[in-house]
């Protein structure tokens, strides 16, 4: 998803209040910090996190096809043994297009849901009121971002159900709008939310660890003094990436198989813990870690792209902000300003 590109273009424009080293602090100096990105204004943040998006999902969408089949092998699709095979079985028994299937979705979802994520953020600071700028509100702003986060996959989340749909092996839907109004005929309007309450809470344990190996790698990986530079952001990165996209796999394969019951012989789940008792009973805990290694290999660039972008605005606009107050100070590290 394009979740973490979003991180980097334009969350918020932020007073820069005195903030402490906190461990939680960190997470919402993220995500604050991002909008002051040249304070873009609305409709360009949006525009340009929405791009980023699409660009994403472009490069990296094979690698989701062969994550969506890996998570939804039954007993009457091709078993696919690595990514690799996956991927290599796919195009010559299907042809390469077949890698693509479905991506028309997910692009459409891309600027409403950017436009929805950006409008609910706003609106939720100003009603929590930490859109003054007297100081820092970190409760205000992570329930701001977890509000616009819920909002952002309630449009996703219609449009994913179709991309996976279309992604299956042998999928009987002959494109986007087919396949809307076929859900809508035979499952009905509650199929494109099955799996919306799985997917908020993914969320926890993708967002938590994601942030904090981030912090973790890039602290480990800094000099003496304590500095670091584009390749640590890059290494942080793509380790943060890669462990959160492990540690949420299992609450993925759910998301999936709810996504697409039904079709190629899988069952019909009443919701998340049904979905895990019957996973479980019939394929044992195993099938919780399918399509893993291509989930990895999923994010890890798209993080390392992420946060080195992130970071290199970040230095770019702390000179800029340095030069206004006419004192230089060499030292990159957020944690130091205290403007």
């Amino acid at each position: 998803r394009g979740g973490m590109v979003r991180c980097v273009l334009g969350r918020e424009r932020a007073g820069r209040g005195g903030r402490g080293r906190g461990g939680v602090d960190v997470w919402a100096t993220h995500v604050e910090e991002i909008g002051e990105l040249a304070t873009l204004g609305h409709g360009q943040a949006m525009l340009a996190g929405a791009s980023a998006g699409v660009v994403e999902h472009l490069v990296m969408y094979p690698l989701d096809t062969v994550k969506t089949r890996m998570q939804a092998m039954s007993v009457n699709t091709p078993k696919y043994r690595n990514v690799l095979h996956a991927a290599s079985t796919i195009v010559r028994t299907e042809g390469p297009s077949y890698l693509y299937r479905g991506v028309t979705a997910i692009c459409l979802a891309a600027i409403p849901s950017h436009a929805v994520y950006f409008a609910v953020y706003e609106a939720a600071r100003r009603r929590l009121g930490s859109d003054n700028n007297d100081g820092y509100h970190f409760a205000a702003n992570a329930l701001a971002g977890a509000a616009a986060t819920m909002a952002h996959d309630a449009v996703v989340t219609p449009l994913d159900v179709v991309k996976q749909r279309l992604q299956m092996y042998g999928s009987s839907y002959l494109g986007v709008t087919h396949c809307i109004r076929q859900i809508l005929k035979i499952d009905g309007v509650q199929a494109f939310y099955a799996s919306y309450p799985t997917t908020v809470i993914m969320n926890v344990p993708f967002m938590s660890v994601h942030f904090a190996t981030y912090e973790g790698v890039k602290h480990f990986l800094s000099d003496e003094h304590g500095h670091h530079h584009t390749p640590q952001h890059i290494a942080a990165g793509a380790a943060a990436g890669a462990m959160g996209g492990f540690v949420s796999n299992p609450l993925d394969v759910v998301k999936t198989r709810i996504q697409v019951q039904g079709i190629d012989g899988l069952p019909h789940y009443s919701g998340l813990t049904h979905a895990v008792r019957t996973i479980l009973k019939e394929e044992g805990s195993a099938a919780f870690m399918r399509g893993v290694g291509a989930r990895v290999l999923y994010f890890m660039p798209s993080a390392a792209i992420c946060w080195s972008t992130y970071e290199a605005a970040k230095r770019f606009l702390s000179h800029d902000h340095d030069h206004d107050h006419d004192h230089h100070d060499h030292d990159h590290d957020h944690d130091h300003h205290h403007h």
